[in-house]
């Protein structure tokens, strides 16, 4: 009887996360190695402040646990967050911005309750509402733009979901609605009773005039993370904001013990302690992006999504054929659509590549170009999805 117990309808459930795909589509070796546009790490590698305080004798305890409130970490946070009105009291902690997600989503959305957003988005939140039994039923976005503007999030809204779901900037895409624009969501959202849940894990390549936190609304949740632009991925240390007093007693009381282990906690206090990282790494990505939008202009072949330059990231579409296989073939690590609902193997999120690998990248999607090398973007013409 205990075994007929698990939820084995789960297993049936086909969809996967791009990050727990089975296959890669990569050769083993590839001449020259593998430029690496995948996951969302930071391009420019960890902060100085970060490497330097690792490289000195240190006197912290692994055999502790850490301080179930992290009070300095909340307190740097508060004050990174600037002259926004956010305090620590408003600050939640956990293991990764997904881990912070988890618990709302476990707060937010009861089983049978509603998840809104567009489609395709960071595939994990709706995966995760799902197989808690949550409908999600988002506006789906159409190719190859897939344009996701104030007016499909608006129409998204109209739903009336328990939860409209925003990632701010849009993964896979890139692109980033105006704060303004974020507001004038929020209320949409307020006047029909959904909470408006914005997923910021890229939001600190953005200046801080712009960052979601900035908004006042008491349904607004925003969610912020280390792995992206601090460059702490392995560290798993994100964070969340509200200013509902209601949410964050439940969040506190709900949320496991220890969100953030020790050393998570003090580097990202070391990373703050380092804006001159920062600033290199918005203006390398702002740089870099905008020579990409540049080169997919004049090379067609590939289809750029709509997207934003200050953001690391970008969804490209073939014109036929499997485009993420003949990208792993070129030695390019990305993302493929399969891991993204309403996305398939056509599809590939890439992130910009470090420095050193920028030339070699460029150059092998040159080699793409029709008479380049003998690709699939040969085979069948793309057609909507």
């Amino acid at each position: 009887m205990w075994q007929g117990r698990l939820p084995r309808d789960i297993l049936r459930d086909t969809r996967e996360s791009y990050v727990t795909r089975k296959a890669s589509h990569l050769r083993a070796e590839v001449p020259g190695g593998v430029v690496d546009c995948a996951l969302g790490t930071n391009p420019l590698g960890v902060p100085d402040s970060v490497r330097a305080f690792l490289a000195s004798p240190q006197n912290w305890d692994p055999g502790c646990y850490p301080p179930p409130d992290l009070v300095s970490l909340r307190e740097a946070i508060a004050e990174y967050l600037g002259d926004s009105g956010v305090t620590r009291e408003h600050i939640v902690l956990g293991h990764g911005s997904f881990g912070v997600l988890l618990t709302l989503l476990r707060i937010l959305l009861p089983p049978g309750s509603l998840l809104g957003g567009v489609s395709p988005q960071f595939t994990d939140v709706p995966l995760q509402a799902m197989l808690n039994n949550v409908r999600y039923h988002p506006l789906v976005l159409h190719p190859p733009l897939f344009e996701a503007h104030l007016d499909a999030w608006l129409r998204a809204a109209r739903g009336r979901p328990h939860v409209l779901y925003v990632d701010r900037p849009h993964n896979p895409t890139g692109q980033t609605l105006t704060l303004a624009e974020l507001e004038h969501l929020s209320h949409a959202c307020a006047k029909g009773g959904s909470w408006l849940l914005v997923d910021e894990a890229y939001g600190d390549y953005l200046p801080r005039d712009e960052w979601a936190t900035r908004l006042t609304l008491p349904n607004v949740i925003v969610v912020r993370s280390f792995s992206k632009a601090w460059g702490l991925a392995g560290m798993r240390v994100g964070y969340g904001v509200t200013r509902h007093p209601e949410l964050l007693e439940l969040f506190r009381k709900v949320h496991p013990p220890f969100p953030v282990n020790t050393l998570g906690a003090i580097l990202a206090r070391e990373a703050l302690s380092d804006p001159i990282f920062l600033e290199r790494t918005r203006t390398y990505v702002l740089t870099t992006k905008k020579r990409l939008m540049e080169f997919f202009r004049k090379h067609t072949f590939l289809r750029m999504a709509a997207t934003d330059p200050r953001t690391p990231i970008l969804l490209l579409s073939g014109n036929r054929g499997n485009l993420a296989t003949l990208l792993g073939e070129q030695g390019i690590a990305g993302e493929s659509g399969e891991g993204y609902m309403h996305l398939d193997e056509r599809y590939v999120r890439l992130r910009i590549p470090s420095p050193e690998f920028l030339e070699l990248f460029l150059e092998r999607l040159d080699a793409l170009k029709p008479g380049g090398v003998p690709s699939l973007l040969d085979e069948t013409p793309i057609s909507p999805l």
